[in-house]
């Protein structure tokens, strides 16, 4: 068959030959124009090839971008048809782990693609000089100074495209991906710490009367004094424990992602919304100098810290003015009354008939009781607190 090509092809005259081969190079760049055309379009990206990208089809179909192809996001615009060709050679190997179906699961899970998208694919439409940007009410937002430090579009708005907000994934193995426009976000550069890359005060992102105060800490039993105060002290558990558990996930992946930016982008999940308001010494600061959280030898240690800080002690364990005038919170614990209402002082001769005064001694010295029986209570404080000391 090329014999015969090649023979018709050498007896052509030289008008033909001229002919056909323009003919050749049309015919051939119809068929690129016409394949990288359709292998572009929002059917082929979802259907007969990428459907690895199922889920995403179904954020993309909710979002404000539905009426956008995703090559004008995800594919080169710049160059014609050559780069465009080009980035279609690049990902052609693609196709293979797509038939065998043995891509990995969760898509984008470092979210490269976010970190990876250049500012030309937002700007094409989002002109920033010609448009006036709403921020959400209460927010400060300067677009030019995030610029300026190399901060790009799809650093904060990763998920504009495709909001999962109400998506239920059913690939095998996907999951939801965090969404940067929220507050923790932020303070991947922002911080109330000395180094952080940005400023984490109130007023540098929120508007003069914005309510800074969460709903949660409205909540009953959030902190209320002589009352009920656990709210907050079970939320921050839970979030310190949910963070240690982020902080071990991002050390087990093969590839923690990177991003534009002149600094690394951390991972949101690692950081603790408590301390995007507050900053790491202002629990320890509110308890009255009394580590907070408590440390694990808070337990053996603590009657000594209650002779020299009582006041720290009754911030959470006081159940009333009274109480935090004296020790008597103390007693709540580990003096329980037999008579309602009855000081233990007045109670403690029954204990110590019925079982013995040996556990009295494993927090009191032995002198202790003698210093209170024979000087009274005032005393027998007295004598504690120089033990402390």
């Amino acid at each position: 068959m090329w014999k015969k090509l090649k023979s018709w092809f050498m007896s052509a005259t030289k008008p033909q030959r001229f002919m056909w081969l323009g003919m050749l190079i049309v015919a051939f760049f119809a068929l690129v124009l016409g394949s990288t055309t359709a292998t572009s379009s929002n059917w082929f990206c979802t259907e007969p090839c990428h459907n690895v990208h199922y889920d995403n089809t179904l954020t993309f179909n909710a979002g404000s971008h539905i009426m956008i192809s995703c090559a004008a996001c995800h594919e080169p615009f710049e160059g014609g048809l050559v780069a465009l060709t080009l980035a279609k050679i690049e990902v052609a190997p693609d196709l293979i782990p797509t038939i065998l179906g043995t891509y990995p699961m969760p898509l984008n899970e470092n979210h490269s693609v976010a970190l990876e998208m250049d500012d030309k694919f937002c700007t094409q439409c989002h002109n920033l000089d010609t448009r006036v940007v709403n921020a959400s009410y209460g927010i400060i937002i300067d677009h030019t100074a995030h610029t300026d430090r190399g901060i790009t579009c799809a650093s904060c708005h990763n998920r504009v495209a495709h909001p999962e907000e109400g998506i239920e994934y059913t690939q095998e193995g996907n999951r939801h991906h965090e969404d940067w426009m929220t507050m923790d976000a932020c303070y991947r550069c922002h911080g109330l710490e000395e180094g952080a890359q940005a400023p984490g005060e109130c007023e540098a992102c929120h508007t003069e009367k914005f309510d800074l105060v969460p709903m949660s800490h409205d909540a009953a039993g959030w902190y209320e004094e002589f009352g009920e105060s656990g709210g907050h002290a079970a939320a921050y558990t839970e979030e310190a424990s949910r963070v240690v558990q982020a902080e071990t996930w991002v050390a087990g992946l093969d590839e923690v992602h990177h991003s534009a930016a002149p600094e690394d982008l951390g991972y949101e999940q690692t950081v603790n919304t408590c301390y995007t308001c507050h900053e790491k010494q202002y629990c320890t600061d509110c308890h009255g100098g009394i580590e907070m959280p408590h440390p694990e030898s808070f337990a053996g240690a603590h009657g000594e810290l209650g002779l020299t800080n009582p006041e720290g002690c009754a911030k959470c364990h006081a159940r009333s003015e009274d109480e935090a005038a004296s020790n008597e919170f103390c007693n709540a614990c580990h003096h329980p009354t037999s008579t309602a209402g009855t000081p233990w002082v007045d109670e403690h001769f029954r204990a110590v008939a019925s079982t013995g005064a040996s556990a009295c001694f494993d927090c009191h010295n032995p002198t202790y009781c003698a210093a209170c029986h024979v000087s009274g209570p005032e005393a027998a404080a007295e004598y504690m607190r120089g033990q402390a000391q």
